[in-house]
């Protein structure tokens, strides 16, 4: 069976649209990242841009302070000259605290700004008895006490570890967007621009690839360049001598070669579509803190379901750990999408087509959230976190149910292969 292995994987390597595709998916990959790259170096600059307003606004302050105390000494009025006397003092310490901010922000020392915003947050997210803590957005909104405690714990567990943040459109508090504000309009708009978060170091900006679909949608690309090995030669689209048919071979081990060098080549293609921008952003940003507190929630405190802002809680877990998780779970979502693609291919001459298709059967079931629908689990980082739950109203839609489903559905499929393989040859 190693011959065969060996001989499937020679004939993958020496097409050039192979080896076409795969240069334009690291390239395209690494093109992302710039293009990431650009728009955190825009941030950074427009919160400098905020830090030297505020510098500049309380610097004017004070000299026209200033000014206004030397008149009032001229005129004699000693009430207007010590509250002058004041102001002058409190602008000048105000742009001398800002001009100290900025100089730790661009020289990264981030324990004097964590502290900063700490002793900010700390009313708000756990206020005494008499207070209510309340906090308000740009635009109006209300921010929830779920999400003022879960940034005050983060921030709280940054400083005691010495972790570099992500950067954010904000010189106040970074806060960390939780599912448990629902604003609207505009509002939203500005709360999502002060909470987009954006990542150089290199295992930052995996996290955030993460995040947004990369792993399933590579996925799906991998099986458009490795996942045609038995398709190429059991539809018309071959119209060669198939020797798998004519040669003495085993027809069992002739399939799992073949299978098993789909599903190899598409995990090779996700590792060098990881480990492309994660090399790139190191070399540049270096490689970030894997002690990274990632939000987990940890479900509803109502029986009806509801979420409760203020009684609901939540803990971290590091970024480590959750790329573990997230390594375990690819595996299985590869062959689960795998054996889909496979039995699709194994009936259409189109790898583009069949591409298209699985995409779309991934798309709608993706709307369907359900703990046995396979589909709902395609969203890793809402999985691990546990915000699904609180989506889709129901605590069955777990990590481990995931792996289960999608396990037990893919080798069902890959049975279901085999079983086609064999009635096409026969």
């Amino acid at each position: 069976m190693m011959k065969i292995f060996l001989f499937e994987w020679k004939k993958i390597l020496k097409k050039k649209t192979t080896w076409l595709l795969l240069f334009l998916s690291v390239v395209a990959t690494i093109g992302i990242y710039f293009f990431h790259l650009s728009l955190a170096n825009n941030v950074e600059n427009k919160v400098i841009n905020q830090y030297d307003f505020l510098i500049n606004l309380y610097s004017q302050d004070a000299e026209n302070s200033r000014l206004a105390k030397e008149k009032a000494i001229k005129e004699d009025d000693e009430d207007l000259i010590e509250e002058m006397t004041a102001d002058e003092e409190y602008y000048r310490a105000s742009s001398e605290k800002y001009q100290s901010f900025k100089e730790s922000y661009q020289s990264g020392e981030w324990e004097v700004l964590y502290q900063e915003e700490l002793n900010k947050l700390e009313y708000s997210a756990y206020p005494p008895l008499e207070g209510d803590g309340v906090v308000v957005t740009e635009g109006g909104g209300e921010i929830t006490n779920f999400t003022q405690r879960a940034t005050y714990e983060e921030r709280n567990y940054m400083l005691d570890h010495k972790i570099d943040p992500f950067i954010q459109n904000t010189i106040y508090e970074m806060y960390l967007r939780t599912a448990y504000e629902d604003f609207g309009g505009k509002t939203l708009e500005l709360w999502e621009d002060e909470t987009d978060r954006y990542g150089k170091q290199g295992i930052y900006y995996i996290y955030q690839l993460i995040q947004s679909l990369y792993i399933p949608i590579i996925i799906l690309l991998g099986c458009f360049i490795f996942g045609n090995t038995l398709s190429s030669e059991t539809t018309k689209k071959n119209n060669g001598i198939r020797f798998h048919q004519v040669l003495p071979l085993n027809q069992t081990k002739l399939f799992v070669a073949k299978y098993l060098t789909g599903y190899l080549g598409i995990l090779i293609f996700l590792m060098l579509m990881i480990g492309a921008p994660l090399i790139v952003g190191t070399l540049m940003h270096g490689f970030g803190h894997l002690d990274y507190p990632v939000l987990i929630y940890d479900g509803y405190t109502t029986e009806d379901m509801w979420k409760n802002a203020v009684e609901d809680t939540f803990h971290f877990i590091t970024l480590q750990e959750y790329l573990v998780k997230t390594v375990w779970f690819t595996l299985v979502m590869s062959l689960l999408i795998y054996s889909f693609y496979y039995m699709i291919s194994q009936f259409s001459k189109e790898p583009i087509f069949n591409t298209i298709i699985i995409s779309i059967l991934c798309f709608v079931g993706m709307q369907v959230q359900h703990p046995y629908n396979p589909f709902s689990y395609l969203n890793i980082d809402k999985l691990i976190s546990h915000e699904i739950q609180l989506q889709a109203w129901n605590t069955d839609i777990t990590y481990l149910t995931g792996i289960i489903i999608m396990l037990v559905i893919g080798l069902i499929f890959t049975v279901g292969n085999y079983i086609r393989f064999k009635s096409r040859t026969n």
